[in-house]
C-alpha cells in the first residue's frame, strides 16, 4: 500500500562529465570498497573539494609557462 504523503525531495541537478583514463575504475574501486554507489562517492568528493576551496583561488594553472 502506498503512503498518502508524497516525498518532498528536492530534484537533483544532473551533469555529464568526461573522466581521464583510469578515473572511472578508481571511482568504482572506492565505491565497491565502501559498499556505496559511484554517485555517492562523486558527491562526497565534490563536497570535500568545496569545503577545501571555499572562497579560495584554485591552484589550477599556477605553474603555467
Amino acid at each position: 500500500m502506498k503512503s498518502k504523503h508524497k516525498s518532498k525531495k528536492t530534484p537533483a541537478d544532473r551533469i555529464t562529465i568526461s573522466l581521464a583514463p583510469g578515473q572511472r575504475e578508481f571511482l568504482e574501486e572506492i565505491a565497491q570498497s565502501n559498499n556505496a554507489p559511484i554517485s555517492f562517492v562523486v558527491r562526497y568528493a565534490l563536497s570535500e573539494f568545496f569545503d577545501k576551496y571555499k572562497g579560495k583561488q584554485l591552484p589550477l594553472f599556477t605553474n603555467r609557462p
